[in-house]
């Protein structure tokens, strides 16, 4: 019987082509919006060949060798694979920012031990850890895919040489149904599983076997193929090659993947192998000599790049020409002298003995995983210790809101090692709901024997708040329910994931409805996060009808608007050092308010705004009274919202937690000694799908006038308003103009009153409907 083809020319060539490829989408992804491919191409080719090795075994010796197997696959590819997650390891001290050691580390350990694909598939479809920063070594993943696989292969070929012997029956013909079920079964649950849960798809092992099994079919059938003519074989290379640049240039991170998409660069691929070595004229095919020393070190080059990439984008939005260039050449001289000096080195060294390599690979495996581990548990220890909140040293909140002392040369708090770990309880409880799940889990906090009962329900940024509900309802003998879940507004409206239905979202919120009327909640927070693609009209009106059967079962609804999204990553902008960099102007972050715009249209519905809690009048920061504000651009770090607890208590009317330091009962939004008032402007969108204009304004009122200067006011050259009036006998009229944006200068025409200590004017402010609302002092000077 003829024995399957060992290693064609061309392979090398082939290499080179799919690391080619996963190189420029990486450094270039626009450039070449679905280079990924390039590792569908390695499937392949590792299929093709290692089965080739383990059919040849079989037929040689009637038998494979477990041991000699993976002793081999040991020297292949852990040397150059620890060495990677080594000097990783050691990078990330150097290259990147605390925040994001643990997860690195974490990763570190699952690709040592090649599960780093289930990972990232876990990660997909978590809410927390969808939005961290790439890890430099997830590019670990294609390999985890591969060994998984022949972890189970050679196993599966045993019981064929046994049934093949059994049975009698053809020991070639038996691999190649073993493998065509793995193949079909394979392809037909990576089509259904890209189609219904894409982002896991593109991950998990069993929608990517039938890759390699595509390359293992062909190694047990090639030598039934035999194509005489090299223009043929030609035109099936060319034809092979083009499916494979085709893909890299027509697909993109959009494309639904692997599934049916997954077949062009596989079918490709295989054209090329059975093309074979091409030689037509002048015309080499693949086997030309660069290309086959790129393929030569394909697997170094692979291991490398990524986390070279990694380390030298951060702080970088992008890699331009002339930096990806030299990241190329970096690429390829580290990882020359890897395969020189590693690869080459373990793998055609003298003998050692079967077990030696696996006994290596083994103490390289668990010194990686110790590594990580450590780590880890010095993190975690960090994140152990809290800030007592009558520190103070830590004023948090209360420097903006009254004006606390900063005390300088403070570190602050969180460390930014622990930053990722300042969660709300819920999330190590395991009492948040994920994204696949109905159930509406919960949470008991607070005081568990508290006759009334507070709740809240939400996505993740009404989570946030549980730090300082809990601290509320310890602190004032109530029982606090939490109800949260990924991604999932608590409105009656068809939130999307992933492009499709959240069906899960829509019957969880119905059960949490039902839940808190059945529990006979007393009082209800909920806020929510942005949804941008939900038409503002119809996410009020499905407020609305929550909120209304709520309250018409006598539960006391309290949304809470939603806190600011910051332009960056505050681990890695504090990680620099600049606190003064790690700002964000108010008005260009601060979230639309859909809840203050829903409640106008209802009676009893009180919003909570803790803004100002959290922001300057002009800016948001990373850092407020040395605690850090955010764990991420969106989300606050717990800490910080427990010390935002006795502002929510006193703007949800509740007792306010014993021994905190809080506000006077009229100091917020009341005049200063200088005669300055904080206000409200906010103003309707000019047409539907445009944004509302909201933002806190400084009002200077003294001597019956009243007056708002701010920007280029005195010169009126650039971005400035200068708006002037008068009150008298509790009437105000005010005049002005601005400029912001283009059109020019644009009139501002207000009027309104102060009654019972609320200030409130109503005109237009250039073409726009506008209000302006302020608390003022009973004694103010109007």
């Amino acid at each position: 019987m003829q024995q399957p083809r060992a290693l064609l020319p061309e392979i090398q060539g082939l290499r080179a082509v799919a690391v080619g490829l996963v190189l420029i989408f990486h450094i270039w992804p626009s450039v070449l919006p679905g280079g990924y491919v390039g590792v569908d191409v390695f499937f392949v080719i590792s299929g093709y060949l290692i089965t080739g090795l383990l059919v040849r075994a079989a037929m040689r010796d009637g038998r494979i060798s477990l041991l000699d197997f993976y002793s081999r696959r040991a020297r292949r590819l852990l040397p150059a694979a620890t060495a990677v997650l080594a000097a990783t390891f050691v990078g990330m001290f150097v290259f990147l920012p605390e925040a994001r050691w643990e997860e690195t580390a974490r990763q570190i350990a699952a690709s040592a031990l090649y599960v780093q694909n289930w990972m990232l598939a876990w990660l997909s479809v978590d809410y927390l850890g969808a939005e961290n920063a790439a890890s430099p070594v997830q590019h670990y993943w294609s390999l985890s895919i591969e060994e998984q696989f022949y972890f189970v292969w050679p196993l599966v070929m045993i019981a064929a040489i046994y049934l093949s012997r059994r049975f009698g029956l053809s020991l070639r013909r038996t691999f190649v149904v073993a493998l065509s079920l793995i193949f079909v079964g394979s392809l037909a649950t990576s089509v259904f599983l890209t189609a219904r849960e894409p982002a896991q798809a593109y991950f998990v092992t069993h929608t990517r076997m039938w890759e390699l099994a595509l390359g293992g079919l062909l190694a047990l059938t090639i030598h039934r193929i035999n194509i005489a003519s090299q223009l043929l074989r030609a035109g099936m290379a060319l034809a092979g090659l083009a499916a494979i640049v085709w893909s890299g240039f027509a697909y993109s991170p959009a494309t639904p993947f692997p599934g049916t998409a997954a077949l062009a660069p596989t079918v490709g691929t295989a054209l090329l192998i059975v093309a074979g070595d091409v030689r037509l004229g002048f015309f080499r095919g693949l086997n030309a000599r660069w290309l086959t020393w790129v393929g030569d070190r394909s697997y170094s080059i692979y291991l490398w790049h990524w986390p070279l990439e990694v380390f030298y984008t951060v702080g970088r939005d992008a890699v331009g020409l002339i930096d990806g260039i030299g990241l190329l050449a970096l690429t390829l001289i580290v990882s020359h002298l890897c395969y020189e000096h590693i690869e080459q080195r373990y793998r055609h060294g003298k003998t050692i003995g079967e077990w030696k390599p696996l006994a290596y690979g083994l103490a390289s495996i668990v010194g990686c995983v110790v590594a990580a581990g450590a780590l880890q548990y010095s993190i975690s220890s960090q994140a152990a210790v809290q800030v007592d909140m009558a520190d103070t040293r830590y004023p948090g909140p209360f420097a903006l809101l009254a004006s606390a002392p900063v005390p300088q040369g403070v570190e602050a708090f969180p460390s930014l090692a622990a930053l990722k770990r300042d969660l709300p309880v819920v999330y190590g409880d395991k009492c948040h709901q994920n994204q696949v799940d109905a159930e509406p889990i919960s949470c008991t906090l607070g005081d568990p024997d508290g006759e009334r009962i507070m709740a809240i329900t939400g996505d993740s940024h009404a989570a946030q708040w549980i730090p300082a509900l809990d601290s509320i309802a310890r602190k004032s003998g109530w029982k606090l329910m939490t109800f949260t879940k990924s991604a999932c507004a608590f409105s009656r409206v068809e939130v999307r994931l992933q492009k499709k239905t959240y069906t899960s979202c829509i019957e969880w919120r119905e059960n949490v409805i039902d839940r808190v009327k059945e529990l006979g909640i007393d009082t209800l927070f909920t806020s929510q996060s942005r949804y941008g693609y939900i038409d503002r009209e119809i996410m009020a009106e499905g407020l609305r009808s929550v909120w209304t059967e709520l309250s018409e079962a006598g539960v006391e609804v309290v949304p809470i608007r939603d806190t600011p999204w910051m332009p960056f990553e505050p681990g890695d902008c504090l990680a620099a050092g600049d606190l003064a960099a790690c700002t964000a102007p108010r008005a260009e972050v601060e979230a639309s308010d859909i809840f203050a715009y829903s409640a106008s249209a209802l009676k009893g519905i009180r919003v909570i705004d803790m803004t100002d809690g959290i922001c300057g009048p002009d800016t948001c920061e990373a850092v407020v009274g040395n605690i850090i504000v955010w764990r991420d651009h969106h989300h606050l770090t717990a800490t910080y919202a427990e010390a935002l607890a006795p502002y929510l208590a006193q703007q949800a009317g509740m007792p306010v937690p014993t021994g905190a330091a809080v506000l006077p009962a009229a100091a917020a939004n009341v005049e200063d000694a200088d005669g300055s008032v904080t206000a409200r402007l906010t103003c309707e969108a000019l047409r539907q799908g445009s944004r509302p204009v909201e933002r806190r304004i400084q009002l200077q009122i003294e001597n019956e006038e009243i007056a708002y200067r701010h920007g280029d006011w005195e010169k009126q050259k650039e971005r400035f308003d200068l708006w002037t009036g008068t009150i008298e006998d509790g009437l105000i009229t005010m005049e002005g103009h601005y400029i912001e944006g283009a059109g020019g200068v644009k009139p501002v025409s207000l009027s309104g009153k102060i009654e019972e200590g609320q200030l409130l004017l109503e005109g237009k402010r250039g073409p726009r409907d506008c209000t302006v609302s302020a608390k003022v002092a009973t004694d103010t000077r109007a």
